[in-house]
C-alpha cells in the first residue's frame, strides 16, 4: 500500500504593514508603478546590452547600481503611503 503523506502548511508572517491604495494616494501608487516598470524596461536594456551575458560596460555598471539604488527609494516611497 502506497501513503501519501501531505506536508503541513506554514505560513510565515511578514512584520511589513500593507500598503492600502485609497482615492487620497491612488496617484501616487500609480506613479511608483510606472517608475517601476520603466525601471524594469532599463533593466532588460542593460541585458541586452550585455549580450546577455551579465558583463556590463562601466557606464552600465554605474547605471544599473543607480536603478538599484532608486528601486529602495521607490520601496520607501511605497512603504509611507502604508
Amino acid at each position: 500500500m502506497l501513503w501519501l503523506e501531505r506536508e503541513p502548511d506554514i505560513s510565515i508572517e511578514l512584520d511589513e504593514p500593507t500598503v492600502v491604495a485609497t482615492w487620497e494616494n491612488r496617484t501616487q501608487i500609480i506613479e511608483i508603478m510606472q517608475s517601476a516598470r520603466e525601471m524594469s524596461q532599463e533593466f532588460q536594456n542593460l541585458w541586452k546590452n550585455s549580450g546577455e551575458t551579465g558583463r556590463l560596460s562601466q557606464n552600465d555598471t554605474d547605471r544599473l547600481v543607480e536603478l538599484l539604488r532608486e528601486i529602495g527609494d521607490l520601496n520607501t516611497m511605497l512603504m509611507r503611503l502604508a
